[in-house]
């Protein structure tokens, strides 16, 4: 779409494609238009926007939705489902981009997990512009290496993502090209050395009547839990050291570097500067960070959008100045939205199920099961929001029919008033369009995952801790994403008709 979408007959290949994604940006938070005036104001009165943008996969988590972004695939066939994968060969859990062939390049000693695009099984866009011309060039950034990695794609030229320990940004051998100079000397703490001073003062003008107050009892995070957030009030009992990092990684200035790095990545790369069509892709990861501790509904996510209307105003004339207006074309998206928190009361109709009274539950439900048939040890393997795996070889070294257990477990775990249903891949394998089974036929990949895949009630917050908010569900709160198209041949114009 960002290749073709001009009003002309007559298209004319950008110099420079962006993908802008905003971890956790749900669309509603462009239904107000006091939320992010700027945005309003200009961005929406030039260019396409999509109002009823979704995820069509049931596990809205973010390295499945940036691989989706930057692929145009489901999780189904670029197989990466999830953040953190049951992976049914080895009945280990693991991180879904897991490489520990890798070496980290940009910093001598880097404590971060070895990640890598490997395991990713489509290309994405940037990957694809680099198949058809050799010459063009790719690159990403973000906050988070899955955002960064699985946005850049396997051909990227270097994707870059942050290690809170040294400030800077990191990559890894898994790229061909030489670590740019400029790169090890950008840091966090002498991009942002302002903010850091003067710390996060609460600074939109937006209607504190439609948001929690200032330290709501259900908000959670690194900060003791009022404005102004600074270094000082980094909590001590979360944060030990790497404090500048931590700092960065729970405040808006995390992304504002992270779009400084982006200009550096254009100036210094000369991205746009000739005929070749390159690509940057953006992960703005703080977003997510601050909203899963202090809900959509905060003041800290509301000044955090008013700051990033005006990042992405500055980011836009620096585009102008440097690549050209008329010379690229920007996109705005997300990864997923974000499920509302439930004490917040106007939200009806939902609750918190913490990990104690969800583990509790099944713990019950196996007990229940073992004396059903007649067993003495644990049939459940592992468990946790997003399903169960039964314990199939004891089952089997028993002889204790599967598919029986299989039937039994479902219905107890549909029994529990916070589930909505439980589903074996018999279920959603099949050719039905009814909610939510295609969305779970598309984050289906027999690789990976709990045999048993269950869905909560809509609103409920399911084997949480006591505080904060998350995302994961095929519910419109979390699948319903922004999607604006700006720049070179973009007819300007609004649907809301939906598109996936």
């Amino acid at each position: 779409m960002l290749l073709s979408c001009g009003g002309s007959n007559k298209i004319t290949t950008p110099k420079l494609l962006v993908v802008i994604s905003v971890d956790q940006m749900s669309a509603s938070y462009l239904d107000d238009p006091e939320f992010m005036p700027r945005t309003h104001g200009s961005l929406f009165s030039t260019s396409a926007v999509f109002t009823q943008m979704h995820h069509y996969h049931a596990r809205t988590t973010t390295a499945a939705g940036h691989a989706t972004l930057a692929t145009g695939c489901y999780p189904s066939t670029h197989g990466i489902v999830d953040n953190n994968v049951y992976v049914r060969s080895t009945g280990v859990t693991e991180y879904s981009i897991l490489d520990t062939s890798i070496h980290f390049i940009g910093v001598e000693n880097c404590n971060l997990k070895k990640v890598s695009a490997a395991r990713l099984q489509r290309p994405t866009l940037g990957d694809i512009v680099k198949s058809k011309n050799a010459k063009s060039k790719s690159y990403s950034v973000a906050l988070k290496d899955r955002s960064s990695i699985l946005m850049g794609g396997k051909d990227a030229n270097r994707a870059f993502w942050f290690d809170a320990e040294s400030i800077r940004m990191v990559s890894s051998d898994y790229y061909n090209e030489r670590f740019p100079d400029w790169a090890l000397s950008f840091s966090g703490d002498s991009t942002e050395r302002e903010s850091l001073a003067t710390g996060w003062i609460y600074n939109t003008p937006y209607d504190v009547t439609k948001l929690d107050g200032d330290s709501a009892s259900y908000e959670c995070g690194k900060f003791l839990p009022w404005f102004p957030h600074t270094l000082a009030s980094l909590d001590t009992l979360y944060v030990s050291h790497d404090r500048v990092g931590n700092f960065l990684w729970n405040t808006p200035f995390g992304d504002h570097y992270v779009l400084e790095f982006a200009k550096q990545l254009i100036a210094k790369e000369e991205l746009g500067q000739d005929e070749q069509c390159d690509v940057l892709t953006i992960g703005l990861s703080a977003a997510d960070i601050i909203g899963h501790q202090l809900g959509p509904n905060s003041r800290e996510v509301a000044d955090y959008y008013y700051r990033l209307d005006s990042y992405i105003e500055e980011f836009i004339a620096y585009l102008d100045a440097t690549v050209g207006e008329g010379n690229y074309t920007l996109a705005l998206t997300a990864d997923h939205g974000v499920a509302p928190m439930p004490e917040f009361p106007a939200i009806p109709n939902s609750e918190r199920i913490e990990h104690t009274q969800f583990d509790d539950d099944l713990e019950r439900i196996d007990h229940e099961l073992q004396v059903f048939f007649e067993l003495s040890k644990e049939t459940i393997l592992e468990s946790s929001y997003s399903g169960v795996e039964p314990h199939f070889q004891y089952l089997i070294n028993n002889n204790v029919d599967t598919s029986a257990y299989v039937a039994l477990l479902k219905e107890k775990l549909q029994s529990l008033h916070y589930l909505a249903g439980a589903y074996s891949p018999a279920d959603y394998l099949v050719n039905d369009g009814s909610f939510p089974l295609a969305h779970l036929r598309n984050s289906y990949d027999p690789r990976y995952g709990y045999f048993i895949q269950t869905i909560p009630q809509e609103g409920y917050l399911v084997d949480m801790r006591s505080c904060g908010t998350t995302h994961g569900t095929p519910y419109s709160y979390d699948t319903h994403v922004p999607f604006i198209i700006y720049g070179a041949q973009v007819s300007v114009m609004k649907t809301d008709n939906t598109v996936y």
